[in-house]
């Protein structure tokens, strides 16, 4: 059986012996081997965190290929992990070749261009950067490079400084001992990705490592070791044999080169490893600095810093250059953080200040004593961790920015984009179809269930239409009970007719509750064009609205100057409408409503004065109620009624008119408080008008309407309950009905002289308005036979051109 590194043989059998015995005796050879070939295997890591082998010590790479399979169960021939433990052996190889090759070069090179200076007769670095050579070696290889830069150290300090075997030793301990230690602990804290994201993850975590402790750490083993070993003169004042300022200079540069240096080592460093590491660095940190944006801030940036560099490494000294322009240095840079990368700024920032350090006659001009020098170096520092503070400062800031913005586009409680978002890039969607879906009775069902109600109905349509919709598609919330459907393709009224028929089969449930919503859609083409956008879903959604009526898809395109006209003439009604109650342009009719005897009380109906002319309630109440003016409608008809009680005093006791309140008033906070204190204001009792409030009113389950009618109810008006019978009524509702009139709607009067079922309908509404001691109004009596049948059928009250017809209150 053929053997590797003389030790152990590969039989498996002993292998598994040995796996599990858990224990195992190697030669100093074999753990030679281990450490120069072995140590970072890929699969080391893997073995190290095996269960089955978490207390081996290191063993020979036969050992631990072996050693691997065993532990995952595995069978493996011996041809299999000679072949593996071959190509291994020749990969390890080339790795420590390379990674040796490169760190005597980069030392050389960096030992070359590091600046030095002259302090009591001695030579100083004010960059130690064969220290930036050293992490950058274990930032590509990891822990594979360990060796090659322990050997690398000792051939480079051996050629360079002319040491014995034992002081070169003893000096790339403590060269390396604080480096290799700071590694194993931001290999623990970070994980096995610790050397992958320098400029953007974890970056304090390395920066108080690398940049504080390892620099600190190599100057106190420095200290250490110079009290108990002897060095030639020339480098013995770096191990303590020196005045206290060189000791601090010393380790400012250690500090220098970590926090200024490291990133150029590491970059030159990746790209002669890997040359396409060039293009990487290229396209992602230094091109979007070129882009057309920024190209002309990033050229003349750089021309401002060349012609700067220039002069202040010139060999001619000038009092104003060195005292006016170094400050400009640094204002240079800072202004570049909002502008580049900050890979990009640190290039720049090392390359500039390693000129200004070697070719110092104007930068460091004055510059007579070490103090001075000591505070230059520290400024750098300072300023270096600034600058990444800085650069990371403005990086946090745009992410906030851009999350904030995409939050903006978004709604917090559909998590649909909203219109907003639908405005950012309409060019985009040109050619495609928008539709416009319009939930129709959401308004009203989110004031009795609430608003969380309405969020979970659009959420729950986004699921349903969702695998309808194409990849590609789109759905926009609008304000108020609309969405967009963008839609692309053909067939686009077949689709969403589909989808709103869908939507008007399903029931939405709320809280055991199936509610039943009404849906209605038009669409059309949008040409891309912003200025046409907003015009678009304004005729959309008068379309849509149209389509509720009777669920039908409208399509926009052949009905374009119908409903511009249509919204164009709403527009102007509005703005009529606002123009009369800011200028109180209120004419108040009565209608009366009598009994048998002719006695009874009026009932008050509104119009509005325009232009001379006269608009009657069909044409402006909709407008009103869908542009919530509802309450300050109302208020100011009971505001001119009592006006008109206040000059007509009468004798008469109980009620003289009534007044109906819209259904959208009672939903406002306060209203009952505000038309409480009209009526104090004006010294009127609240039992000479009747206030009309509608059926869905009455039995509404929203809170502020209930109070709003419980606090009126108590301040002693009486409560009517028009259009009774129409919607929300039945004999449960009617049991716990709590007010004091109600007005039979019109639809089962108009035939009740032919239709015996409206005169058991009325009968019924009787009987039990009887039994609960309510006044029953009949609306709508125009011929003599119903008066007759109606007053028999126990209707006290009765409305209707028969009676009267509506006359102004004036007269």
């Amino acid at each position: 059986m053929q053997e590797v590194s003389g030790s152990i043989p590969l039989s498996s059998t002993k292998f598994q012996t040995l796996a599990a015995k858990r224990g195992f005796f190697v030669s100093a050879f074999c753990r030679f081997c281990n450490t120069v070939y072995i140590l970072a295997v890929p699969c080391g890591e893997c073995i190290t965190d095996c269960k089955n082998s978490n207390r081996l010590a290191p063993v020979c790479f036969a050992m631990r290929i072996n050693l691997l399979f065993v532990c995952l169960k595995t069978p493996i021939s011996e041809s299999s992990v000679l072949m593996f433990v071959e190509h291994n052996l020749i990969k390890n190889i080339k790795i420590f070749t390379l990674a040796f090759t490169l760190t005597v070069v980069l030392i050389q090179l960096s030992r070359l261009i590091s600046p030095l200076a002259v302090i009591h007769s001695n030579y100083i670095f004010l960059a130690w950067m064969p220290l930036c050579v050293m992490l950058s070696i274990l930032f590509i290889f990891g822990w594979r490079g360990v060796v090659p830069i322990l050997c690398g150290m000792f051939c480079t300090n051996l050629w360079n400084l002319h040491l014995t075997f034992l002081q070169t030793a003893v000096m790339i301990g403590c060269q390396a001992f604080a480096v290799l230690c700071a590694c194993a602990i931001l290999r623990w804290q970070l994980g096995t990705r610790w050397r992958y994201g320098l400029t953007s993850r974890y970056v304090w975590q390395r920066l108080f490592w690398l940049g504080l402790v390892v620099p600190i750490g190599i100057k106190c083993s420095m200290y250490l070791v110079g009290n108990f070993f002897d060095f030639p003169l020339k480098i013995s004042t770096f191990f303590g044999d020196a005045d206290a300022i060189f000791t601090v200079v010393d380790l400012l540069s250690l500090f220098t080169a970590v926090l200024i240096y490291n990133m150029l080592f590491y970059y030159l460093t990746r790209m002669i490893v890997s040359p396409h590491f060039a293009q990487i660095l290229w396209r992602r940190d230094i091109a979007p600095s070129l882009s057309k944006e920024k190209r002309a801030f990033t050229l003349s940036w750089l021309a401002a810093l060349s012609v700067l560099l220039l002069l202040m490494c010139t060999p001619y000294e000038n009092d104003f250059i060195a005292g006016y322009l170094v400050p400009v240095f640094f204002i240079i840079f800072t202004l570049g953080v909002g502008k580049l990368r900050y890979p990009f700024l640190n290039l720049t920032w090392a390359v500039s200040t390693l000129c200004l350090l070697n070719y110092n006659q104007n930068f460091l001009q004055g510059v007579l004593t070490e103090y001075s020098l000591a505070f230059i170096l520290a400024v750098l520092i300072s300023f270096s961790v600034c600058l990444l503070y800085m650069v990371r400062i403005y990086h946090r800031s745009e992410w906030l920015n851009r999350r904030w913005h995409l939050q903006a586009l978004t709604d917090p409680l559909t998590l649909l984009p909203n219109f907003r978002a639908l405005e950012q890039a309409p060019e985009q969607e040109a050619g495609k179809s928008f539709c416009c879906l319009r939930i129709d009775n959401l308004e009203f069902m989110s004031r009795h269930y609430g608003l969380m109600m309405r969020v979970h109905c659009i959420r729950s349509i986004y699921r349903t239409l969702l695998p309808l919709m194409q990849e590609n598609e789109k759905l926009y919330q609008l304000p108020g009970s609309e969405l967009l459907l963008v839609l692309s393709g053909p067939e686009t009224e077949g689709r969403l007719q589909h989808m709103v028929n869908i939507l008007n089969s399903r029931q939405i449930h709320w809280n055991n509750t199936g509610l039943d919503m009404g849906y209605g859609a038009a669409w059309g083409r949008f040409d891309g064009n912003q200025e046409t956008l907003q015009p678009l879903l304004g005729q959309l959604s008068w379309l849509a609205e149209q389509s509720c009526a009777h669920h039908h898809v409208l399509a926009l395109d052949s009905r374009e100057e119908m409903v511009s006209g249509q919204t164009t003439k709403q527009v102007l009604l509005l703005n009529t409408i606002r123009t009369a109650l800011d200028q109180g342009d209120l004419l108040l009719y009565a209608q009366p409503i009598r009994n048998k005897e002719g006695e009874g009380y009026d009932e008050i109906l509104a119009r509005l004065k325009y232009d001379g002319g006269i608009m009657t309630p069909d044409k402006f109440l909709p407008l009103i109620a869908q542009f919530n003016l509802s309450a300050r409608f109302d208020l100011q008809v009971l505001e001119s009624l009592l006006k008109w009680l206040a000059t007509h005093p009468c004798d008469k006791k109980g009620p003289r008119f009534s007044v109906n309140l819209m259904p959208l008033t009672l939903l406002q906070k306060n209203i009952a408080g505000r038309i409480i204190r009209l009526f104090k204001r004006y010294y009127i009792s609240p039992q000479a008008v009747i206030l009309e409030i509608t059926e869905e009113q009455a039995f509404s389950n929203a809170e502020s309407s209930m109070y709003n009618i419980e606090q009126l109810h108590k301040f002693g008006f009486r409560i009517a309950i028009d259009d009774f019978g129409t919607g929300y009524a039945n004999y449960e509702r009617l049991k716990r009905l709590q007010a004091d009139i109600i007005k039979i709607d019109d639809v089962f009067v108009k035939d009740i002289v032919t239709n015996t079922l409206d005169a058991m309908i009325v009968r019924s509404i009787t009987d039990l308005a009887k039994a609960k001691s309510l006044s029953v109004v009949a609306e709508f009596v125009e011929t003599q036979q119903q008066q007759a049948l109606l007053h028999k059928l126990g209707v006290q009250y009765l409305q209707g051109y028969l009676i009267g017809r509506p006359q102004p209150l004036a007269d």
